[in-house]
């Protein structure tokens, strides 16, 4: 039986809120924010390899920049590991809004078609499908309508401009090989020679060789599977052949990335050459070390730049999110790379080699190199020039005029078939 008065009491408590809610203030209506875009890229390198890691913290700076969630997987250079993470990525139950691949030994292929199933956009980063796999695939959107593109580098200019170097230190220092035929031969260390990237750098080093501009030879053509200790181990046997056979010697060494061109300077010296002086040796990466190198005078050359691809993807994918049209009129965005040599290494290293050292890429405003949603995906300038102006305003020492993609010295509006 309820007791005498709990109706009025409850009747009063009901009254009384009615009248706070309605002497209270309206609160603002929240509108909800769109959920921030999700992607996972698949590293294919080892963790702690300078240049994958550079790649990495690069990707990862700009996404920070532009509120994407990204996942970095890394696959220890294991190409079957590769595959196995894209594909959970793939078939797990929190698909991303993109996936960024790369066709290391020409592994992510298949990959394509198992994305587009699941309707996951993939960007290919740094190695694109190329010869008959390119063929069978067809071009971005036609087969496969979740591939948005790719974003490579002008490797192939890059492995020019390397030899060229080398042609360039032997004119200049009037090297030959010592054994009376007046050739100049040039050790060659192969990263591999499977992985598009690679068979473009390569090609590079070939061009130079048919010219016969420098009068350059190829003695030993190696692969060091872009590992240091390999690259000097593999050096380390040509010399010790050289010395047994007489007087025969190398002019250069042409390496595909820096730790190898590092391995050689190591063997170089240990068999009693002084690289820089009498034997020169070029390299690829930007990395922190071969930029030592180069201010100490043991290492001709490094080119590159392309590490920053990781943070060109997540410019090209939060244009893509904010609704531009990918994949464009032409589906490969290139990008230059460029060379850092004694002649540049102070005011690079200045410029933009400090940041790199650190690892400070948050330092660089990355919207500056966005196009926006009506942008055409093939004005992207992703140049040295436009790197220094979003460091610091427009570099004096890099300015971006010097370095537009308009401008640069090798053709760099690759086509999709390259």
């Amino acid at each position: 039986m309820a007791l005498p008065g709990k109706r009025v009491l409850s009747g009063l408590l009901i009254a009384f809120a009615v009248a706070a809610g309605a002497s209270a203030p309206a609160r603002p209506v929240v509108a909800a924010q769109p959920p921030r875009p999700r992607v996972v890229f698949v590293n294919p390198g080892m963790t702690g390899e300078v240049f994958w890691t550079l790649v990495s913290k690069t990707m990862q700076a700009a996404a920070d920049q532009f509120g994407i969630d990204l996942i970095i997987d890394t696959a220890e250079r294991n190409r079957v590991r590769m595959k196995q993470l894209a594909l959970a990525t793939i078939l797990g139950s929190h698909k991303p809004d993109a996936l960024v691949l790369v066709n290391e030994e020409q592994a992510s292929v298949d990959l394509l078609a198992a994305a587009d199933a699941q309707g996951i956009k993939v960007l290919m980063l740094l190695n694109d499908v190329i010869g008959e796999d390119r063929q069978a695939s067809g071009e971005p959107g036609e087969r496969y309508r979740n591939w948005l593109g790719a974003i490579v580098p002008d490797n192939r200019g890059a492995g020019r401009r390397m030899a060229e170097a080398l042609g360039r230190f032997a004119d200049a220092q009037a090297l030959t090989a010592g054994d009376g035929t007046g050739e100049r031969p040039v050790i060659a260390l192969y990263g591999d020679t499977v992985t598009p990237a690679s068979i473009e750098r390569n090609g590079g080093l070939a061009d130079v060789l048919a010219a016969g501009t420098f009068g350059l030879s190829l003695d030993h053509a190696l692969v060091a599977d872009w590992d240091a200790g390999k690259a000097h181990d593999l050096v380390d046997r040509v010399l010790k052949r050289y010395a047994r056979r007489g007087a025969r010697r190398p002019v250069g060494v042409w390496a595909a990335n820096d730790p190898m061109a590092l391995g050689a300077i190591r063997a170089l010296r240990e068999n009693g050459f002084a690289p820089g002086a009498d034997v020169g040796v070029v390299g690829l990466n930007w990395s922190p070390e071969a930029l030592g190198a180069i201010s100490q005078g043991a290492l001709l050359t490094s080119d590159g730049g392309h590490f920053f691809a990781g943070a060109w993807a997540m410019v090209v994918l939060m244009d893509y999110f904010d609704g531009l049209h990918l994949p464009g009129a032409e589906p490969t965005i290139a990008f230059h790379m460029h060379p850092v040599d004694a002649t540049n290494v102070a005011a690079f290293r200045a410029a933009i080699g400090g940041i790199i050292e650190r690892g400070a890429f948050d330092e660089i405003d990355f919207s500056r190199f966005r196009l926006g949603r009506d942008g055409d995906p093939a004005s992207y300038d992703f140049s040295l020039g436009a790197l220094g102006a979003a460091i610091a305003g427009e570099d004096p020492v890099f300015p971006k005029s010097a370095f537009s993609q308009q401008e640069c010295p090798d053709p760099c509006a690759l086509t999709s078939a390259h």
